[in-house]
């Protein structure tokens, strides 16, 4: 655990921690999408699937360029056989997995020690698909979850492009150095890090429990 997180002075207190959202709270299976598109024959999926950066339409989704219906519209256009746009969501959204309730619980343990917030690529389909499935099937609001949650396709920007951070931290006002960010994706936590921001490197279905015992925050 140690090696994956960076410090940039050891002892002053995380006032804010910052998590993102696919891969490091939710639990994704990015192999079913695949199978799903597949299954439709939309073989073009291929060329649009990256666990961390996404291409083609995926990429324009997250960063806002095209939002849910042209999304889904365009998905349509690639099967070679008329599909619902109920089928097309289906395909889309079976590699969400879980958002295991042992985190939501750590979630609502630190809000009693410090601010959380939420940056995370993530388009229009997938942010209202996981706000209803993940969130409010379980009684809670996603909204109140987090102090501030800084979407990429509301923002018309996606990580790793430095005018993320630098836009959270403007808008923001965090210190860099009471903040942790919670990532599972290297370059997304090497550029955080230039802005001096604290950084922990997630494992995929990794217990932040240890981290964050360790750091006095649960």
């Amino acid at each position: 655990m140690n090696e994956r997180l960076h410090l940039h002075k050891e002892g002053l207190p995380i006032r804010t921690v910052i998590f993102d959202f696919g891969g490091v709270l939710l639990n994704l299976n990015p192999d079913k999408c695949r199978k799903a598109f597949h299954d439709l024959g939309i073989h073009q999926i291929e060329e649009f699937i990256d666990r961390y950066r996404p291409k083609g339409l995926f990429f324009e989704a997250e960063c806002g360029n095209i939002g849910q219906e042209t999304f889904i519209s365009e998905l349509q256009k690639l099967a070679p056989r008329p599909t619902t746009r109920e089928e097309i969501i289906t395909a889309y959204t079976s590699f969400l997995i879980e958002l295991p309730p042992q985190k939501l619980e750590l979630i609502r343990r630190l809000h009693g020690k410090c601010e959380v917030f939420l940056l995370s690529n993530i388009n229009e389909l997938c942010y209202n698909f996981c706000k209803e499935r993940f969130f409010a099937q379980q009684g809670y609001r996603m909204e109140e979850c987090f102090n501030r949650m800084y979407l990429s396709y509301q923002m018309r920007i996606c990580k790793p492009d430095p005018g993320i951070y630098e836009a959270m931290l403007a808008d923001s006002g965090l210190n860099p150095s009471t903040t942790l960010f919670v990532d599972d994706s290297r370059d997304n936590t090497e550029v955080a890090d230039r802005y001096g921001i604290n950084t922990y490197l997630a494992l995929p279905e990794e217990d932040f429990r240890p981290l964050f015992e360790y750091l006095h925050l649960v």
